[in-house]
Parts: C-alpha cells; sequence; structure tokens
C-alpha cells in the first residue's frame, strides 16, 4: 500500500469521525437547549384548535327544511355560595363589599350558560348584536357575551379608574387602562374563541366574550331555557359551557320542521 493511500484512508476515517461527533452534538444540543414542559404542549395544542378557521359557509336554506332545539340547563347539586369581596377602594362607586356567584340559578335553571352546535359547516348568516362589554357600578355588562369575529367595543360609564384585561388562546391579548369620561374602546378579536375579560384593579371583576364559529349559539336564560332556531335538518355535536361548572356535550339529531328537545344537567357537591 502506498504511503499516498494511507493517508486517503487515515482523512477519509477522521472525516466520518467528525461527522458522527457533529450529529451528537446536534442530537444533544436539540434535546437540551428548548425544553418543552408538558404543560406548555397542551397549551400549544389549544392554540392551534382555538385559532384555526372555521370553515363556515352562509347558505340560504328553505325554512321547511330547517328546525329547532330548545331545553335546558339544570343544576343538581349543594347550594350555590357567593364569593365575598371587601372594597378597598372607590367605595363611592362599587360599594364596601361585592358577592360574586360562580354559578346563576333563576327559577330552577342555570342562567348565562353558553349553548351551541358545535361541527355544523353550513346555514343562516350570523346575526348576534353588536358586541359591547361596558363597566357599570364596577362589574362587567353583560356578564357572557356573544359576538362574531371582529371588534369588540369597552365601555366605562363608572366614575372611577378600570382596567380592561383580556386573555385567550387564539387572540392577542389586551391590557389596558379606561379612565372615568373616556370615549368607547375598540380591540380586534378576529378568530373564534373563548375569552376572559377582568379589571386588574378591582379583582371581583370578570366577564367572558364567546367568538362564535357559527351563528347556532345562544345563551341560557331564566329557568335555563335555550332555543337554537334554524337549524338544518341533520346530525350534530350540542355543547353546553358555563364558566365554573365546565363543558357538556350530546349528540342530537335535528329534523325539518321540528322542534328537537333535550336538557343538560350539571351535576355537584356545592359551589
Amino acid at each position: 500500500m502506498t504511503r499516498n493511500h494511507k493517508f486517503r484512508r487515515l482523512s477519509l476515517r477522521g472525516g466520518l469521525g467528525a461527522l458522527a461527533l457533529l450529529g451528537s452534538t446536534i442530537a444533544w444540543s436539540r434535546s437540551t437547549s428548548h425544553p418543552v414542559s408538558p404543560e406548555r404542549q397542551g397549551a400549544s395544542a389549544s392554540e392551534s384548535q382555538s385559532s384555526a378557521p372555521t370553515g363556515y359557509v352562509v347558505r340560504t336554506i328553505e325554512e321547511s327544511a330547517t328546525g329547532a332545539i330548545s331545553g335546558r340547563i339544570l343544576y343538581n347539586g349543594g347550594p350555590v355560595v357567593p364569593k365575598r369581596f371587601k372594597v378597598t377602594s372607590d367605595t363611592a362607586v362599587c360599594g364596601t363589599t361585592k358577592e360574586v356567584y360562580p354559578v346563576t340559578i333563576e327559577e330552577g335553571g342555570i342562567a348565562d350558560a353558553v349553548v351551541w352546535i358545535d361541527d355544523i359547516t353550513s346555514g343562516k348568516a350570523f346575526n348576534f348584536p353588536s358586541p359591547l362589554v361596558d363597566q357599570k357600578k364596577c362589574s362587567f355588562v353583560p356578564h357572557i357575551l356573544l359576538m362574531k369575529g371582529g371588534g369588540l367595543k369597552l365601555g366605562n360609564t363608572d366614575l372611577c379608574l378600570h382596567n380592561i384585561h383580556v386573555t385567550s388562546y387564539a387572540n392577542r391579548e389586551v391590557n389596558k387602562a379606561i379612565p372615568p369620561g373616556t370615549a368607547t374602546q375598540e380591540i380586534p378579536l378576529a378568530r373564534a374563541d373563548r375569552v376572559t375579560v377582568r379589571c386588574d384593579v378591582h379583582k371581583w371583576m370578570s366577564s367572558y366574550v364567546v367568538v362564535a364559529k357559527n351563528p347556532y349559539y345562544v345563551i341560557s336564560g331564566a329557568g335555563g331555557k335555550f332555543r337554537i332556531e334554524g337549524v338544518p335538518a341533520g346530525h350534530y355535536h350540542l355543547k353546553v359551557w358555563q364558566e365554573s361548572l365546565g363543558e357538556l356535550d350530546e349528540e342530537i339529531t335535528v329534523e325539518p320542521t321540528k322542534s328537537t328537545e333535550t336538557s343538560f344537567t350539571y351535576r355537584a357537591s356545592g359551589m
């Protein structure tokens, strides 16, 4: 074997060794430099799901081909006890104490629960009122709001400083002060989402804005009653969400010109 041939073999072995070492270094760097916690992995999955496009299509449907869904949201559990807050500032506007109920029971049912068809892909047009969350007597009004993706208006009719702190998965976080006498503000909420609105100045203040992915969303009223109309005949997943009790769901079939009756019952040991 010639000296040049031996040199080429040694060079080849050295190059392969260097490549192996480089590959190991890169693999170690990827596994140690950017660890992802299980919590963050879960958040990423939620963010991806929340921000995905809805794909909902508005189309004309004959009334004879649609039905309705109606029913009640019921509570079966122990007494609902309010959480009490002692007010230490702005007492002239807010009073000296505040009571916040985790569940609103009216006439034997749960009010302010959101009911919606989760998997409908086409149907009637959106028809929610212009979305506005105001601040009156140190409370957000309304407590639960439904809206189509777009601009959310924020007002302050109180004679004290409030703060708007909006957190969500799919839309940008917003944190801004709204002094008394300030003109109505507007923030973008373009993507389907469930948004929490809080006031950092007054810790008891909170509300929820549901940016709907289709127009088949309603809020339960007195007695927990709800009704969704103009639903194209078909088989769907119907869901309900309450801020303290979470979600329930069921499969439901809607028939033309008929109203399908159903109910949901939340069971809890006490609130």
